[in-house]
């Protein structure tokens, strides 16, 4: 933008307006722009000023842009910017196009401010040891590598410095105000920087960080909003009263009610509201909605904590050093409490009052529950709730993110080698357990609970029946495409080999949302610390590569473990094992979708009619319960799951017609 030195009729026109300078030969206009639209304005250092003919849409209003009630020191305004009523003053930033500063109590950046970029905080672990920078450009999988691989010093330093050097080379010089911004009723921003298209409305502290927005997806911060030390992804929303000290907040992430949260990261889609979060890795869809639910100290994801949830990471002997590991797509009731340290498996429910440290990575799928005090776990129950089933499918649907760029890599599947190898190996602990356990035993201990030795060889079997229904569907869906494409059995068991080479396929981890191989997790490790990846943009090209071969890395899995669990290599596979393999397919699919439907029905059952038709008859009371609730018949999940064994037993149908007339 053109500027030029004011002229002496100039600087006397702003002069009558009631503007002061504390030296007009510092204060440039662009040609276009109307001093009839300063007043009141008060200028320090060398400040620039756009053309300014233009208005400001606001709330049904048409605001003009100019420079009203004001002072700016050191500042660059573009065109169409509308700034009023900012007495105390705007000093060091650059203010895109059609920006709207109005009723602001303080707002400066100095100079050196990294805005937010390069904090480090305590996450997991309260007293220290997984120190994590954020940034800009942090996803959740490279905060989980800095986070929770520090076995290798090496390692850690080779990250973090790809990460200062992305945040050197994004940050800039003075504080910035993009294109479309509105702020609006803050009282005071320092060392701010607001991306395009925000919306800062009513805050009353933002103290060093950065709003990233874009116009897809602006970011919204409100009323009552205190922030330090902080970065903001695209498409993020702060309102309500939050309350937050170094943390990261991810892109889609809601946050607000009075929550508060410090040494804590947020990633994709996660909802805050009401409690409290300290040294939280929250990863892709954690939601805590309620009042006095403390999260401290853990690693989440997928997960939805209950009313009152607590974890204690406190022993008063080194200080508050434990910390938490609950899988993905875990779930704990209200009141729920958790004695840190435990590893809680994946798509497991904690209920109750928990004081033993529980270690059950490899029983994913349970329930964990607590009676007179001692802990029990029940494994594998939880792969028959429909609340699974519903889970599996809200994700995806809830995606929020609507930047062009989704920064964090999900994958969303339930059942994916990651768990179906967890079940494999608790299955196989089970019957070990199992026949090693007299049978005059009530209960033994597994994983520091107690679980009830008539629950072993039935959990066993319930990940038997999950086990075979993942797994053997995919190989009949893949086989059954090749044959209804006209492919000879030979050929059609030809296609069918893994494009991909791992040498320990069944071996699976969870980089926060993105499933990948170990083995090739560890050669990132060692790409990174060897230096391989020049920039940041690198490293993120790497796990993206990682994300978009997910389908094929599982393939091999299936190949792989198909042979272990079915007795015979996929590529020797004859049509008489096929047909088996269907039969075995079916049944567990059968098995698992009939439980499953059971257990949606008791949502329409005698108890959950409780509280409704209040002195009515019968009639009247499954009246009320319909009008209010819907009947079994007309609930679009329930419906689903009953057409679903229609679907099952179609498709065995379908496989067997398949590989029976296959040339």
């Amino acid at each position: 933008m053109k500027t030029n030195p004011l002229n002496d009729a100039q600087i006397k026109t702003l002069t009558q307006q009631g503007c002061t300078a504390e030296h007009w030969g510092t204060v440039f206009v662009a040609p276009g722009c109307d001093l009839s639209r300063i007043r009141n304005a008060h200028f320090r250092g060398e400040v620039h000023l756009g053309p300014n003919s233009g208005s400001i849409a606001l709330h049904g209003l048409k605001l003009p842009c100019g420079v009203y009630e004001a002072t700016l020191s050191d500042c660059t305004v573009a065109e169409n910017v509308r700034i009023a009523s900012v007495r105390t003053g705007i000093a060091r930033y650059r203010i895109a196009t059609d920006v709207l500063i109005q009723d602001v109590g303080f707002m400066a950046s100095e100079p050196g401010s990294q805005f937010g970029n390069g904090i480090e905080l305590d996450t997991v672990n309260e007293g220290g040891g997984r120190g994590t920078l954020i940034f800009n450009r942090l996803t959740a999988q490279v905060a989980y590598m800095k986070a929770m691989f520090r076995h290798d010093p090496a390692f850690v330093k080779s990250l973090r410095a790809l990460a200062e050097a992305d945040v050197r080379q994004s940050l800039p010089e003075r504080g910035e105000v993009g294109r479309g911004a509105r702020v609006l009723g803050c009282a005071r921003i320092l060392n701010v920087r607001i991306g395009e298209f925000a919306r800062v409305e009513g805050v009353l502290l933002l103290e060093n960080g950065t709003i990233n927005s874009v116009e897809e997806h602006p970011t919204i911060v409100g009323s009552g909003v205190q922030a330090r030390d902080f970065v903001l992804a695209e498409g993020a929303r702060l309102d309500s009263g939050a309350i937050i000290e170094k943390v990261f907040v991810g892109q889609g992430v809601k946050m607000g009610k009075q929550y508060s949260a410090e040494n804590s990261l947020y990633f994709a889609n996660c909802e805050a509201f009401h409690g409290e979060g300290v040294s939280l890795f929250a990863g892709p869809y954690t939601v805590t909605h309620h009042k006095s639910t403390l999260m401290i100290a853990g690693l989440f994801s997928f997960y939805n904590a209950g009313s009152g949830t607590n974890q204690s990471n406190h022993m008063y002997k080194l200080g508050p050093v434990h910390q938490g590991i609950f899988e993905r797509g875990c779930k704990t009731g209200s009141f729920s409490y958790v004695l840190l340290e435990s590893h809680i498996g994946a798509f497991s429910v904690v209920i109750g009052k928990h004081l033993a440290n529980i270690r059950t990575p490899n029983l994913p799928f349970s329930y964990i529950t607590e009676k007179g005090g001692e802990s029990t776990i029940i494994p594998a129950q939880n792969i028959f709730s429909i609340g699974t089933v519903r889970d599996g499918e809200k994700w995806p649907k809830r995606d929020s993110r609507k930047a062009r760029e989704k920064r964090d890599l999900i994958i969303f599947d339930v059942f994916s080698p990651y768990t179906v190898e967890k079940m494999r190996r608790g299955r196989d602990e089970l019957l070990a357990l199992h026949d090693s356990t007299s049978e005059d035993r009530q209960s033994v201990p597994f994983g520091g609970i107690q679980i009830s030795r008539a629950r072993l060889r039935k959990g066993a079997t319930y990940y038997q029946s999950a086990i075979a229904r993942y797994l053997y569907e995919r190989v009949l869906s893949r086989l059954g495409k090749q044959l209804s494409g006209g492919a000879a059995w030979p050929a059609a068991i030809t296609a069918l080999a893994p494009h991909c080479t791992l040498s320990h396929a069944s071996e699976w981890t969870d980089l926060c949302g993105l499933l990948a191989p170990v083995e090739l997790v560890r050669a990132l490790e060692r790409k990174i610390t060897s230096g391989a990846f020049a920039t940041y943009d690198d490293l993120l090209a790497e796990l993206r590569q990682l994300y978009e071969e997910y389908p094929a890395y599982e393939w091999q899995y299936c190949v792989e473990t198909f042979e272990k669990e079915a007795g015979v290599p996929l590529a020797r596979l004859t049509r008489e094992k096929a047909l088996q393999i269907v039969d075995e397919w079916q049944k567990a699919a059968l098995s698992i979708q009939s439980a499953t439907l059971e257990d949606s029905k008791k949502e329409f059952g005698p108890v959950s009619k409780i509280g409704y038709g209040l002195d009515m008859s019968e009639q009247e009371i499954d009246a009320d319960f319909a009008a209010v609730r819907g009947t079994m018949e007309g609930n679009a999940v329930i419906q689903k799951m009953a057409k679903e064994g229609e679907e099952i037993t179609r498709r065995g149908a379908e496989f067997r017609a398949l590989i029976g007339g296959a040339a």
